[in-house]
């Protein structure tokens, strides 16, 4: 079976709503138009399971859900200055491909993206859908560091970037301290009174309080590692092209947990 033949039922199965549902579901009833149409039109020897499509292996509703929130999403941030130029549109084509997105993956993102780009709803409706659809916050964190990619693709951030990606945080459901790790990792200024963000707090990294005991914040970071583990994103829906990203992530935990072990001295 294709990838979105296994994705189309998957999504169906999983009763993803809102606006991020409407979206998704638009494009996966087209495609299914259209693929229906072209094996209406195909010579009856040629009729067969999968035709016209690349074998990926099947889809889960996690993974057609995250996909589809990244491509509106990136939509939206490219459409920052108030269009998107075919430029733009090519541009983040290219992110798919560096994510590693290929076949049926591809095409399904490019399908959302150019649905998403030209509707009513913002970046902040598709983030907060998807942050209701998702419940790992883990795997919200990687989707936002591949807005920062993208961003910061042309090597300069523009302010109103910057802002979106500053707001976003909180309709994705993320810690205040993921955008101040981000700009001290990319050299990019932030929004405070001395042009930069504040630094980012180890311990809201890790998800614990200041004053939990040496123990605690070991197990904390150990839950954390174990969270970013690849067996574990890929049992929760992420795809494996995403999986890479969690590389950041996991450079965010380490960082955090060698600040708190050199200030215990533990």
């Amino acid at each position: 079976m294709s990838w979105i033949g296994a994705g189309i039922g998957a999504f169906l199965g999983a009763q993803r709503g809102g606006v991020l549902g409407g979206v998704i579901g638009a494009v996966l009833g087209n495609w299914v138009e259209g693929k229906a149409r072209k094996m209406m039109g195909a010579p009856e020897q040629a009729r067969r399971p999968g035709d016209g499509a690349s074998s990926s292996g099947g889809a889960s509703g996690g993974e057609i859900t995250t996909l589809g929130a990244l491509s509106a999403m990136l939509a939206k941030l490219a459409k920052a200055d108030g269009r998107i130029t075919e430029d733009e549109v090519r541009y983040c084509e290219k992110v798919f491909d560096r994510i590693g997105l290929h076949g049926e993956k591809r095409e399904y993102c490019i399908r959302v993206f150019r649905a998403a780009k030209g509707d009513s709803h913002t970046i902040y409706d598709y983030a907060a859908s998807f942050a209701a659809t998702q419940p790992s916050g883990d795997i919200r964190e990687i989707v936002y560091g591949v807005l920062w990619d993208l961003a910061c693709a042309d090597g300069d951030v523009s302010q109103v970037e910057l802002e979106i990606l500053r707001r976003i945080v909180d309709p994705l459901r993320l810690s205040g301290s993921i955008f101040a790790w981000e700009c001290e990792r990319r050299g990019v200024q932030g929004t405070r009174a001395d042009g930069h963000a504040a630094p980012p707090d180890p311990y809201e990294v890790l998800g614990c309080p200041r004053n939990a005991s040496d123990e605690d914040v070991k197990r904390a970071y150990r839950d954390k590692a174990k969270q970013l583990h690849p067996d574990a994103l890929r049992a929760q829906g992420l795809s494996d092209e995403l999986i890479a990203k969690a590389n950041d992530q996991m450079a965010r935990v380490n960082a955090a947990w060698s600040a708190i072990r050199q200030e215990r001295r533990i």
